[in-house]
């Protein structure tokens, strides 16, 4: 964006009317193929969302898990339920998702 910009000034302030217009027309084919490139590339990411995606994190205790209570994954706070008990500040790891509770597991 700012090159087509920079390119614009350069035509009208600086550069003779045909190299100007060269200029221009290169700095737009070269921003539209690097979007199409860029948008390519990541077309093959996989995307993570869903219940699946959070198995595995680890998630931080935010109210103790006696056996219920509440974690930060994320930035996110959710509901918790930690079998074994979880204190304050203590890490876990996320085993299953049920409805909006995480089912998590202390971290050895």
């Amino acid at each position: 964006m700012f090159g087509v910009l920079a390119a614009v000034f350069l035509a009208l302030f600086v550069l003779p009317a045909p190299w100007g217009i060269a200029l221009v027309a290169g700095v737009v084919a070269w921003e539209i193929a690097e979007k199409a490139l860029l948008l390519r590339v990541t077309k093959r990411i996989p995307l993570a969302v869903g219940r699946e995606a959070l198995v595995g994190l680890e998630a931080k205790v935010v109210a103790p898990c006696e056996p219920t209570g509440k974690v930060r994954l994320r930035g996110e706070r959710w509901n918790a339920l930690c079998l074994e008990g979880a204190s304050l500040s203590e890490t876990v790891v996320v085993e299953a998702v049920d409805h909006l509770t995480l089912v998590v597991r202390r971290v050895l």
